[in-house]
């Protein structure tokens, strides 16, 4: 268990890297200030002769720019494409989790951006993401001293069910689903029975182990008359199975059986209406907010192929979850030898993804080739979009809002004390409201490009 020193060291490190981020946004704008005066430059110097107008899809291919410099295109999807769809998935499950905690809801909603993010980018991403909410987001804005002690053990709930939606979005009915414009209310009762009961029903299953290591009932009760009809039930099925199973093979069955399935039925009931909502929610995000994604994430595109996992992905899963792991083995409550295979279990599925994606996975020639037709492709749709007026305030009231939180964060420890707290409050507020113009932003500008291809 971390101290309250280490969360300020921690807390430390985020307003320095803060701080960097700020400094590494300004020089990229100085940058692409700096490449304009050049392209005006070049052009004044040799003039073309004049030719007939050409239309935006006769105009020079960025293909070239992204063939011939690589970097450049994954460059451009790491920073358009996968950081604004994991961005907005630590977004929402922030806000989610905010609501629920002042609302009191038995919605707790802090996996509707895990959903979007698996459903767009698949299991390994929506897995990462939802360990950086659980393990990282919502530790540091856990205002009591003991956090991680609370937290770490849920984020096995949260991997199980981005592997789920993750994996289900992968089918070929959920591509159906989407694809067609007026989807019958049996369709959609489908999507919210296979993603929201289905994924209850999973993720439960981690839930009920990790309630036993923390020795608690579920918190959500059964109506009295209710759960002690279920205990009923449960017993004499209990009953009828330590005959059976003992006449047969002799096991002896300990009175534990019947808590295993009374809190997993429970906590089944309880996950029903979060998932359900949480996975409606980030559906609604991904058709109205990211036309784009959906079109070249889910669709596949002009070829009709989704894109593939890249080997490494697991790799960063088990990068992200090994202090959690080491946490919850060193603690008192979590460490004793009857819940570490629990705690373990991740790293199987760590190990059999790689195994599987190394060996059987996309190769790395056809990956990157893939991710520069697909950076190519946005690059053109959004071309046209990125030289409105409008489009352009935004990019520079962004840029001059920066170049002002850079100023203030410089002042800030020369008047106050406790100068890290406050600039890392700072940085997480400032750049929390930039982020969501940033995304609102891109989600206006992929709404519009849709509707002229559309026209």
């Amino acid at each position: 268990m971390l101290d309250d020193f280490s969360k300020d060291m921690l807390m430390l490190g985020g307003t320095v890297i803060g701080f960097i981020a700020t400094v590494l946004t300004l020089l990229e704008k100085l940058l692409e200030v700096k490449a304009r005066f050049t392209s005006l430059t070049a052009k004044k110097a040799h003039t073309p002769p004049a030719s007939t107008e050409r239309t935006v899809s006769d105009s020079p291919s960025t293909a070239s720019f992204f063939s011939s410099k690589p970097i450049r295109g994954v460059s451009y999807l790491l920073l358009y494409e996968t950081g604004v769809i994991v961005a907005a998935g630590l977004l929402l499950n922030y806000i989610g989790l905010t609501l629920s905690r002042h609302l009191e809801s038995i919605l707790f909603l802090d996996m509707t951006g895990t959903a979007l993010v698996a459903f767009l980018l698949g299991p390994w991403w929506g897995a990462i993401v939802a360990l950086l909410s659980n393990s990282v987001v919502n530790w540091l804005l856990y205002p009591e001293t003991g956090g991680d002690v609370v937290i770490f053990p849920w984020s096995l709930v949260n991997i199980a069910g981005a592997f789920y939606w993750g994996w289900m979005a992968r089918q070929l009915g959920f591509q159906t689903y989407l694809r067609t414009g007026r989807n019958s209310a049996l369709s959609h009762g489908w999507f919210l029975y296979i993603f929201g009961v289905g994924g209850a029903v999973v993720m439960s299953l981690p839930g009920t182990f990790i309630q036993a290591a923390l020795h608690e009932q579920t918190i959500f009760a059964l109506n009295p008359d209710v759960a002690e009809s279920v205990s009923q039930r449960v017993l004499k099925w209990e009953q009828t199975a330590h005959l059976y199973l003992d006449s047969l093979f002799g096991f002896t069955w300990g009175d534990s059986l019947s808590w295993w399935i009374v809190n997993w039925f429970q906590n089944w009931i309880r996950y029903v209406p979060d998932k359900t909502m949480s996975a409606a929610i980030a559906l609604v995000v991904l058709k109205y907010g990211y036309p784009l994604f959906e079109r070249e994430l889910i669709h596949g595109g002009p070829e009709g192929e989704r894109p593939s996992d890249e080997r490494i992905l697991p790799l960063v899963l088990g990068l992200l979850y090994a202090p959690s792991f080491a946490a919850l083995l060193s603690s008192d409550t979590y460490g004793s030898p009857t819940y570490w295979p629990l705690w373990a279990a991740p790293w199987l599925l760590i190990l059999g993804g790689y195994g599987y994606l190394r060996y059987w996975g996309t190769g790395e020639a056809a990956l990157q080739k893939a991710k520069l037709q697909r950076a190519d492709r946005y690059a053109r749709a959004l071309k046209q979009i990125g030289r409105e007026a409008s489009h352009e305030f935004c990019k520079r009231l962004t840029f001059m809002t920066l170049i002002a939180s850079l100023l203030f964060a410089l002042c800030l420890p020369i008047l106050l004390s406790d100068f890290y707290r406050a600039t890392f409050k700072f940085f997480c507020v400032v750049y929390g409201f930039l982020l969501v113009v940033h995304l609102v932003r891109i989600s206006i500008a992929q709404n519009i490009s849709v509707s002229r291809a559309n026209e």
